[in-house]
């Protein structure tokens, strides 16, 4: 208890710590995202990339990390200028994502296991990345402006959701032996949170992004967004606060394993039922990181007195046993206790509330 009351009073020092800068240069590994394309069945007709005039139907989209920066419409841009994806303008090229038509199916193969690993963040396992986008108000299209002078002004966001299934084997000559267990839909692909491929960083906007002052480094696929927001929630703010609120995350759709009680999977399948009258697109499908760049228990981007909370009720002590289910995350050196150590993290990641905190913090 006097652990507990100690570390309680330092948190009480700490509301007065002063935010740091959002900075993150995610590493791409071909290994966090699924990488083999195991079968895909069109369906139906699917949409056309409407400057090509070609059809989504290349699986590969689907491979490898989520768009960061797709091209022009036209009205934005010209087609040959690169613009940042963001959640009101998503990707849209047809060698960005694939699209699965009615009575169609995907099939995407890991190349290890995808773990239900209790660290990982908010209990999220695997997240699925479409091009969702938040309408702007049913009559605004984005032009790639300041997004503090664009306001959301509804809660409609354009989805497609897909059923979405996960297997530990699958043999393709044999698919009938496949065992899979099927999310409720919701969650389902191509659903909440849009896609954001870069942070909002006003001061680090690259130059090579035309007529861009706002976007800065590509954001992290493998953090979960807060699984405790919906588009409701972004009703009446702006689009630069919309991004402020992922943080480091990309956004995508998160899935918990313990929805269809597995331990790990390698293979996803995303059907798009017949009759269904949409046509889900997918752009990527990512393994989490359970080793989160910042101690972020509450998944709002910030490290501030609810993840102080949660620690203090997660404290063991030094060499006093495991954390208690649902704590594990709070064992921040992984040592196998919750203690004095693992709250100097918390000490040195604190940034207040709102304030993305410094994802190099750990220190580790």
């Amino acid at each position: 208890m006097r652990k507990q009351h100690t570390i309680g009073m330092v948190a009480v020092s700490l509301l007065l710590a002063p935010g740091v800068a959002l900075a993150y240069d995610y590493q791409y590994d071909p290994s966090d995202y699924a990488i083999e394309v195991v079968e895909y069945v069109q369906g139906g007709p699917v949409p056309l990339d409407w400057i090509w005039r070609t059809p989504f139907n290349l699986p590969e989209g689907a491979l490898g990390r989520p768009t960061i920066d797709t091209t022009g419409d036209w009205s934005a841009a010209p087609p040959e200028y690169p613009i940042a994806v963001v959640p009101v303008y998503p990707a849209f090229r047809a060698w960005e994502l694939v699209s699965i038509g009615e009575g169609g199916h995907l099939i995407l193969a890991f190349d290890h296991p995808v773990e239900n690993d209790p660290r990982n963040p908010c209990g999220i396992d695997f997240i699925i990345y479409g091009n969702t986008v938040q309408v702007i108000d049913g009559d605004t299209s984005w032009l790639n402006g300041d997004p503090n002078q664009c306001s959301i002004g509804t809660a409609s966001i354009w989805a497609e959701p897909g059923t979405v299934s996960v297997a530990q084997t699958h043999d393709p000559d044999h698919p009938e032996l496949t065992i899979w267990y099927t999310f409720d839909n919701p969650p389902g692909a191509d659903m909440f949170a849009p896609t954001l491929g870069r942070v909002y960083d006003p001061d680090h906007a690259p130059a090579e992004l035309p007529h861009n002052g706002w976007w800065g480094a590509p954001t992290h696929p493998l953090i979960p967004f807060n699984p405790n927001l919906g588009p409701a929630d972004f009703y009446g703010h702006t689009l630069a606060y919309y991004a402020r609120r992922y943080g480091y995350s990309a956004g995508g759709t998160g899935f918990d394993l313990d929805e269809v009680n597995l331990g790990w999977f390698r293979y996803v399948r995303i059907d798009n039922p017949a009759g269904s009258g949409m046509s889900p697109e997918i752009d990527a499908i990512a393994d989490v990181d359970p080793d989160a760049p910042a101690p972020d228990f509450d998944c709002d981007t910030d490290v501030d007195a609810d993840d102080l909370a949660f620690f203090e009720l997660c404290v063991t002590g030094p060499a006093l046993g495991s954390p208690a289910p649902g704590c594990e995350r709070s064992d921040l050196d992984q040592d196998g206790d919750v203690d004095q150590s693992d709250f100097g993290i918390v000490q040195r990641c604190y940034s207040g509330p709102d304030v993305p905190a410094d994802p190099d913090c750990k220190g580790l």
